[in-house]
């Protein structure tokens, strides 16, 4: 048969492919739109086409894996804001005391304007907007909190060592919420990135990966670059974030090598990010401890299994979630929803799989486990007391105006519990940044 027949003939049958693919695409459309109909002008009660389709949205995205969603318009904006690290609110870190049932303000962020309009560490809100926070909840009370920048909102608040509430008028602004934090607060309550106990030791805790999580990274280092013989970076219970943001810190401590490839379906390799000279800061002759736990996920995973692929790091704690896909964002209707759906999975430099799916066993290859020797595993309770014990610590006291108060007000039984808490896994790293310190003097 002719070459130019047989080209014919293979075009004719890929462009039945591509045609029967549609129609096939199309005949569900169809039997979509038959079906919404149906129930817009049959059902026995009224029911609006929004409604409908955002169920059926959640139904599809139920079909691909538990990372997959449909964001509908009422949580896209709160869903941008959070991976921007901005949002229209007042600036205060709040969290729920279980032992006394309240909503309680850990700390103002300095500069916003709670601080500015006198909430302080410690105080209890009673009210949001003459809403009760006992009628409604914690979770709804968070929410009140945000709005529109400009507006005010007004809290009923009881400040340490006081009986009576007072109301406190704050505006709302765009709040720029830090991701990487320290060890503890200084006298003009900016972090310390060096540990108390240790100050020879640098201390990075990064809470998640933003926008912005890579430069305030770069600063918190440039505060104690020459002045810590070691460091530690905290990544426990850190959820993850923009891969950006981790591919660029692991590039920090790393002048060449691969960070993390990036495959798609049926395993094709889409991308490999690889460290430059150019973007590295971190000295390579610092010793480096990662803490990580079961709550560390995405991108905290890739940057420890990074350290670790390339003996950069030694991991410390319990071995890491294993979430290792990649979720690409597909704005809808310009812009007022969106299809959060798994496109891609993560694979460490060692071409080891990061992600556990469902049928993993702890047998199989997944995640990032501690370096041998120094895996340290915490109960339940013990991971509560780190992270109350934590939480304490992370108070700013620069701006509590009332400091008598704090100090003649009685304390919980559970701060008096935590006060002499050692976080073992903390410990554990402290106890390897120090003996090779010592393994450093002694080759001297």
């Amino acid at each position: 048969m002719p070459r130019r027949n047989l080209t014919i003939i293979f075009i004719a049958a890929f462009l039945s492919l591509i045609c029967y693919g549609a129609a096939s695409r199309n005949r569900f459309m169809r039997l979509f739109g038959e079906s919404l109909d149906i129930i817009s002008y049959q059902y026995v009660r009224p029911i609006d086409d929004e409604t409908l389709f955002n169920s059926a949205m959640d139904g599809m995205t139920m079909e691909l894996d538990q990372n997959s969603t449909y964001i509908p318009p009422t949580d896209f904006t709160d869903f941008r804001e959070e991976l921007d690290q901005e949002f229209g609110g007042i600036g205060i870190h709040v969290m729920y005391d279980e032992e006394k049932n309240q909503m309680l303000v850990v700390t103002p962020v300095s500069g916003t304007p709670a601080y500015q309009a006198g909430v302080q560490a410690g105080d209890v809100i009673l009210a949001i907007d003459d809403v009760k926070v006992d009628d409604v909840g914690f979770e709804k009370s968070v929410k009140r909190l945000r709005g529109v920048v400009g507006t005010d909102v007004t809290l009923q608040v009881r400040h340490i060592g006081q009986t009576e509430p007072v109301d406190i008028v704050v505006e709302r602004a765009q709040i720029q919420v830090a991701s990487v934090l320290g060890d503890t607060h200084d006298e003009e309550g900016d972090w310390n990135f060096f540990l108390e106990e240790d100050p020879r030791i640098g201390y990075i805790r990064i809470d998640s990966f933003g926008d912005l999580t890579a430069d305030e990274f770069l600063i918190a280092w440039e505060s104690i670059d020459g002045k810590v013989d070691g460091l530690i970076v905290d990544l426990r219970n850190n959820p993850g974030g923009y891969l950006t943001a981790a591919e660029e810190i692991c590039d920090m401590f790393l002048d060449k090598g691969v960070i993390v490839s990036t495959r798609g379906r049926n395993g094709r390799i889409e991308d490999i990010a690889e460290a430059s000279s150019a973007g590295t800061i971190i000295p390579k002759d610092l010793p480096v401890a990662v803490l990580l736990n079961q709550y560390s996920a995405s991108a905290s995973e890739i940057v420890a299994a990074c350290l670790q692929d390339h003996d950069r790091a030694v991991i410390i704690g319990q071995r890491s979630w294993g979430k290792g896909t990649v979720q690409s964002i597909f704005p809808l209707d310009r812009q007022q929803r969106a299809l959060k759906i798994t496109t891609a999975t993560y694979w460490r430099p060692s071409e080891q799989n990061i992600h556990r799916f469902p049928d993993f066993t702890d047998e199989d290859s997944w995640g990032v486990s501690p370096n041998e020797g120094y895996a340290v595993p915490l109960a339940d309770e013990e991971l509560k007391n780190m992270l109350r014990s934590r939480s304490f610590r992370d108070v700013d006291r620069s701006n509590i105006a009332d400091q008598a108060a704090i100090d003649a007000r009685e304390k919980s039984d559970e701060e008096i519990e935590l006060e002499d808490f050692v976080d073992p896994q903390l410990q554990k790293a402290v106890e390897y940044i120090q003996s090779r310190l010592k393994d450093s003097v002694a080759l001297r």
